[in-house]
């Protein structure tokens, strides 16, 4: 085995080790073939995922990755170097992330509509390597702009023939080439997409939508009233503006109108990606617009992606998450907000499928550009927060980023599980306990409340912090009647491995303790059942 210490990484192993974080020195290039890997899939109820070789639960726990060193937005794929990859994928692997979230780029692996950059895949490929030999799956994250915008996203990205036809040529290749590969988890169809409030070709479908509405102009003129100039007629009619006004019928159609183009961009790649791949999971990255009561300013910051939409044709849920009810650190009062804010966006992404915290996370041991100095204990006590407060809502959970990312112009630049040269942050070290304790982090979601969300499409800032504040309440008095959620022991400071087999031990007579309670709350379980879950 060569020697690791050696090289380009050798000051960055030493300092870990110096700092008390034991690392297994794999040779991943080399002798070891890893950890035996199989499928995930959802579960039948549609309350989780399951390992499909084992059929033992499979809780996504872990982070969205880039190599921190190529700048920023990251170069991954053009600065791709795959040592450094797979010492921080052995990082990661050390810490508990079972799976890394990873974005692929249009421009470098699509330069053209027609065409698929085979190098950029060769490097793909010794990722997947690398992700096999760790046991670190991958959701890869379809094409995005950070290293460039092809041209073939212009006019339209989202409904523009040659950007549809260029991603069918993307999933086709990709399905193809990776299906069946264990070290891939799921599909996700892009990062945070939002569609445009207004593009000019899309005025004639706008009017072919309204036609297969409401068929004639009498029904329109019925539901529009005094909305519906008098010079407008069927197939001439004008999108509404980009203004708030409760219930205005222009308004909820066009808004309508985005969802459906909306819909029919993720129906047309699952179609795409089912027909040469059926074996991964497939998803989309919601940004937190896409839950529609709570955003920033005018109708068009709606994303127009709804989850509750499209989950029909997705097998499970991820969406995004951040603080921006005021500084977390600010008052007790924009701790509270943040985070029931955070449990209602979970809420309404609840419709029978997994729910995946996708991106959740925040700073800790600086000062990024414009915000206020934080420790990395206030970074880890935020973090930590946001995990207990969705542990009844989330199934799954991927932190923003993996390690402190120097030239970062966002909170990304201290936001790491790891510091830059890859040292665990007290974030770090709260994420492995949580890791050694899946068993007991996702809890049974209580029946949640029904709420009608169309007029938050139309409405003025004030009618919707109204709504979402009866919104929040049905969801905390769901929460609070479903009662708290089993404990689960956090460490802080860095540990030998005598002390992370404590740490397991103690984990594990908690599940024991657990399974006892729930034993004694629901008779039909067996001494069978509950020897099968603790084996579990």
């Amino acid at each position: 085995m060569a020697d690791a210490s050696r090289g380009p990484c050798g000051t960055t192993l030493r300092t870990l080790a110096r700092s008390g974080f034991i690392l297994l020195l794999i040779a991943l290039t080399g002798c070891s073939s890893g950890p035996k890997m199989a499928l995930i899939v959802t579960t039948p109820d549609g309350q989780g995922f399951a390992d499909s070789g084992t059929n033992l639960p499979f809780v996504p726990f872990g982070t969205n990755y880039y190599d921190p060193n190529t700048g920023w937005p990251p170069q991954v794929w053009k600065e791709f170097d795959p040592d450094r990859v797979a010492l921080q994928f052995q990082v990661m692997r050390e810490l508990g992330v079972n799976c890394a979230r990873v974005f692929l780029a249009a421009a470098t692996f699509q330069p053209d509509a027609d065409t698929i950059d085979e190098e950029s895949l060769k490097k793909l490929d010794r990722l997947v390597r690398i992700a096999r030999k760790t046991g670190v799956r991958l959701i890869l994250t379809g094409p995005d702009h950070w290293e460039g915008q092809p041209p073939y996203w212009k006019p339209d990205r989202f409904a523009g023939p040659e950007a549809l036809r260029a991603l069918d040529t993307f999933w086709t290749v990709l399905g193809r080439r990776y299906r069946g590969e264990p070290a891939v988890l799921a599909w996700d169809l892009l990062n945070e997409p939002e569609m445009p409030w207004h593009i000019e070709s899309w005025e004639p479908m706008w009017n072919a939508w309204l036609q297969s509405k409401y068929a004639s102009q009498d029904a329109l003129k019925a539901a529009w009233g005094g909305e519906l100039a008098a010079d407008e007629a069927l197939g001439s009619i004008q999108p509404a503006r980009d203004v708030a006004e409760m219930g205005n019928p222009r308004l909820h159609d066009w808004q309508l109108f985005r969802e459906h183009l909306a819909d029919q961009w993720v129906q047309r790649q699952v179609r795409v990606l089912r027909e040469v791949d059926p074996t991964h999971p497939i998803t989309v990255g919601y940004i937190q617009w896409s839950f529609p009561m709570v955003r920033p300013g005018e109708p068009h910051l709606y994303s127009a992606f709804n989850p509750r939409r499209q989950a029909q044709w997705l097998d499970f849920i991820s969406i995004h998450f951040y603080p921006v009810m005021g500084r977390p650190f600010g008052s007790k009062t924009n701790w509270d907000r943040n985070l029931a804010y955070l449990q209602t966006m979970l809420a309404y992404c609840h419709v029978g499928k997994p729910v995946v915290l996708a991106e959740y996370g925040w700073y800790g041991g600086g000062a990024p550009q414009g915000r206020p100095y934080l420790t990395e204990d206030e970074q880890g006590r935020w973090i930590g927060a946001e995990i207990e407060a969705s542990r009844r809502l989330a199934q799954g959970w991927l932190s923003w980023p993996f390690a402190d990312t120097p030239e970062a112009t966002d909170m990304s630049v201290f936001g790491g599980l790891v510091t830059r040269d890859y040292v665990p942050k007290s974030w770090g070290l709260r994420f492995r306990s949580y890791a050694a304790a899946l068993f007991l982090l996702a809890q049974p979601t209580p029946e949640l409340p029904s709420f009608d969300f169309s007029a938050s499409l139309t409405a003025p800032m004030d009618d919707l912090l109204a709504m979402h504040a009866e919104y929040t309440q049905l969801v905390q008095d769901a929460l609070a009647q479903a009662g708290p959620v089993p404990e689960i022991e956090l460490q802080t400071q860095p540990m030998s491995v005598q002390d992370v087999e404590a740490l397991r031990q103690r984990q594990e007579q908690r599940r024991d303790e657990y399974l006892r309670q729930r034993a004694e709350r629901n008779g039909s379980l067996s001494i069978d059942q509950i020897a099968e879950e603790r084996q579990r």
